[in-house]
């Protein structure tokens, strides 16, 4: 690298110090018969005027300004040396000179400066990489500005450390000053860079590892040898190789009893003309440990067996070298010590007391070499040694923040209260609930936990903000079966700030005319009671079925009260009344859904929901079970007269996450899904052919990735517009469909998933057959944008006469 002009940043310091000693020299060899009339002045001497030279394009009076020394005042070497810095602080000036000239009878202060080139313009070239704009606005280069020496070192070594993390870790720097011709005092800026070849691991080799092989060793690293796959690149980052040698390689010897491991060695070895790299990592692995006693102390809350448990794995575990579990021959040598899963079941067991009210409880996890030999294996003795203390209690519940939404909306959330036991998984399960009511600015902070010193009780504070909650929306939707449609609505799920939810809607198009008004209040004149009421008026064609049309006109009403013991699970009773009509087209062939009778239909409900899950579109944990029945006709009256009875459950189950920690709100989570749905009608339905069953697709009836809407029928695949089957034998009295989910919620608007589903639709709850289901897979995104959800899914369909990939797009409220 080659550095012109200019003065460093720790040169410039040590020319200060200098220049202020030479200055107060001066000043005091000047100042002898000022402190010969005033004693009590001996470090002053008057200046009477201020002079600047080497400025160019710098005004005089801009220099001694900043200076701050004003002419005809007594001065000390302290001003100086502020006047200096004052100067230095303007980033204008290389050089700065102070002298007094005392030669004509008056004390001249003169500042010499020399001033540092304006940049014009800043270029780097070269860099592949690394963002330009990224490394200017990071280092603070100006253009039109003063050059900084501290700017375009710091931008050299961005530029340095970005390229490192990017696996080019050997890159030269030449930074150029370019005068530009025939403007005196500007400069062009220029870093030329030399990327070098990317460092790509090519090969990572082991010396004195005997009982994992390489390929155990390389698998158990981050910094990863390339393959033939496109993601098996190669990069090498010099942190992620650091942290392997420190952390991932010791953890996985630590695994299987090696606790004396240590890397001796490391080597890269890099080929300058390709950048191909080969590792070689050289091992002392040390001897496998065993256990040869496993004790707990201290523990009176819990039963010592209770406590051990949570140290033994599916395969015996570590206490099988106890006895319990494993062969026998393992029993003999004694078990392996697995040093990690030791720290982490000490880990579980803080938080089961923590869980029981044990807050201030310590517990010490311990190990020491016994020096005894068990099959030629060195053994060691570990143990938890547990100082309980006493269980704390919840004294108050604070919640802080909510200026509109009522206090007791927040409370129903939280599973604390006062004179509880305190709880840590109760006390998450509190924050996450809160959180998914929506009404508050996400991610929450976490709650914030106070104890009192004497007693030990804690209070706990809920800190909220609260953001805008009700929102018009309007703009076009697919889904439903309607196709194409437009919508103009407006919902507010915290009305006067008490959860109660409005909602009013128009769907318009060529397949839709349909106004809805409903209102919900999670809590009926302050109590534990819901009650909802919809009022509904639509007409409806749907693009599948273009033989007619279907109006609906009625209301639905739904109450719920607590299932007692229970605060997730809710039981539900609603009626509803409907006015259904069909209208079949002129040139309709087919009229064996819109050539019916109108008809009433009247209904009670009843049903109870268990709900868990953290989030009502993305969520990464918890489940949901649903269980719903309806009775309609008999004795309530109208055309119906059938049964049908939906189920409905879902469980997620955490991986993993990345950037935060727990259940850190913002990080990129994974989770494990499982769904399960069915369905059955008993009874006569055929005057209500929509209150059946439908399957295939995304937008109307049943979903099923992979084929067409309404594809699966009780007689089999028949494709969407396909013949050979009248539309009213695509429905069924009975489905039953899975799906398996692996899902990554990147924020809460954005997830992606892969996923597996599989079902059927049979003609009635007798012919249902879980051994033949149509099977799907593919991969899909899901977005919340201003115009409400949209999902994208593209899946292949495996049971289809011709298998084959299928796009599904939704869009709207239904998503």
């Amino acid at each position: 690298m080659i550095g012109r002009g200019g003065v460093g940043r720790s040169d410039a310091l040590h020319l200060r110090v200098g220049l202020c000693l030479a200055a107060g020299v001066a000043l005091a060899a000047t100042a002898a018969p000022v402190r010969a009339q005033n004693p009590g002045a001996e470090s002053l001497v008057r200046v009477d005027s201020i002079a600047a030279r080497g400025n160019v394009r710098l005004a005089e009076q801009a220099v001694t300004g900043v200076a701050g020394i004003q002419p005809g005042t007594l001065n000390s070497g302290y001003d100086i040396q502020r006047a200096i810095k004052n100067l230095w602080a303007t980033g204008q000036y290389e050089d700065i000179a102070v002298s007094v000239d005392g030669s004509s009878g008056r004390n001249v202060l003169i500042i010499e400066v020399v001033e540092r080139p304006v940049t014009r313009l800043v270029r780097i070239t070269g860099l592949e990489s690394v963002s330009e704009d990224d490394v200017i606005e990071e280092a603070g280069l100006r253009e039109n500005a003063p050059l900084s020496p501290n700017a375009v070192t710091k931008a050299e070594a961005y530029i340095r450390e970005e390229l490192r993390r990017n696996g080019v870790p050997f890159a030269l720097i030449e930074r150029k000053e370019e005068p530009v011709p025939g403007e005196e005092g500007r400069v062009d800026v220029v870093l030329e860079v030399d990327e070098g070849q990317r460092v790509t691991i090519a090969q990572v080799t082991f010396t004195g590892n005997e009982y994992f092989t390489d390929d155990e060793l390389r698998g158990a690293m981050n910094t990863r040898q390339e393959g033939f796959l496109w993601f098996r690149t190669g990069g090498y980052n010099d942190i992620d190789f650091e942290l392997d040698l420190l952390e991932s390689l010791p953890r996985r010897y630590a695994q299987e009893g090696y606790l004396d491991f240590q890397v001796v060695g490391d080597t890269l070895v890099v080929d300058p003309a390709t950048g191909k790299a080969r590792l070689d990592i050289s091992v002392d692995e040390g001897r496998q440990y065993r256990l040869s006693d496993f004790e707990v102390e201290g523990a009176s809350a819990f039963e010592t067996e209770q406590l051990e448990g949570y140290f033994t794995e599916e395969s015996g575990g570590i206490l099988s070298a106890l006895g319990f579990g494993g062969d026998d021959s393992e029993s003999e040598a004694g078990r392996v010590f697995d040093a990690v899963a030791f720290d982490e079941a000490a880990q579980r067991v803080r938080e089961l007391y923590r869980n029981e009210g044990y807050l201030y409880a310590q517990l010490e996890p311990y190990w020491e070499r016994t020096g005894d030999e068990v099959a030629g294996h060195p053994t060691i003795r570990a143990g938890w040694r547990i100082q309980e203390q006493t269980q704390a209690y919840v004294n108050r519940v604070i919640i802080a923040g909510n200026d509109f939404t009522f206090d007791r909306i927040i409370r129903d959330k939280v599973f604390l209260l006062p004179g509880d036991v305190y709880s840590e998984a109760r006390l998450l399960q509190s924050y996450q609930n809160i959180q998914s009511l929506g009404f508050f600015e996400s991610p929450m902070p976490a709650p914030d936990i106070r104890p009192d010193e004497e007693t030990g009780d804690v209070d706990i504070i809920f800190n909220v903000q609260e953001k805008q909650t009700g929102s018009l929306s309007f703009g076009t939707a697919v889904g439903g079966g309607v196709g194409l449609s437009g919508f103009l609505g407006w919902d507010q799920p915290n009305l006067f700030g008490q959860a109660k939810i409005l909602n009013l809607r128009w769907d318009f198009g060529r397949y839709i005319n349909s106004a809805t008004v409903s209102f919900t209040d999670p809590a009926l004149f302050q109590t534990t009671t819901s009650g909802s009421v919809s009022l509904f008026n639509s007409t409806d064609r749907f693009f599948q079925f273009a033989t007619g049309r279907r109006r609906r006109m009625g209301f639905t009403t739904r109450f719920g009260v607590p299932f007692p013991g229970s605060l997730r699970t809710r039981v539900f009773v609603g009626y509803s009344l409907s006015r259904t009509s069909y209208e079949a087209f002129r040139s309709a062939d087919d009229t064996s859904l819109f050539g019916l009778p109108p008809g009433l239909l009247s209904s009670v409900s009843v049903g109870i929901t268990r709900q868990t899950l953290n989030h009502p579109l993305f969520p990464t944990s918890g489940s949901m079970q649903t269980w719903n029945v309806e009775l309609n006709g008999g004795p309530l009256g109208g055309a119906g007269d059938f049964v049908k009875q939906t189920v409905q459950a879902q469980w997620m189950i955490p991986v993993g996450q990345l950037d935060g920690e727990g259940t850190t709100p913002g990080s990129v989570q994974f989770a494990m899904g499982l769904y399960v749905r069915g369905g059955a009608l008993f009874g006569d339905a055929s005057r209500f052919p929509f209150e059946s069953f439908w399957m295939g697709g995304v937008q109307f009836g049943q979903p099923l990735r992979g084929y067409d809407e309404t594809s699966i029928t009780p007689r089999g695949y028949y494709p969407e517009r396909g013949g050979g089957i009248r539309q009213i034998e695509r429905l069924g009295n009975a489905y039953f469909s899975t799906t398996a989910e692996f899902k990554t919620v990147i924020s809460s608007n954005i997830g992606i998933s892969a996923f597996f589903d599989a079902g059927n639709n049979w003609e009635g709850p007798g012919h249902l057959n879980t051994s033949r289901l149509f099977r799907g897979a593919g991969f899909g995104v899901q977005l919340v944008t201003p115009f409400g959800p949209i999902g994208l899914d593209y899946a292949y369909g495996f049971d289809k006469a011709e298998p084959g990939w299928q796009l599904h797009f939704k869009m709207g409220p239904n998503f």
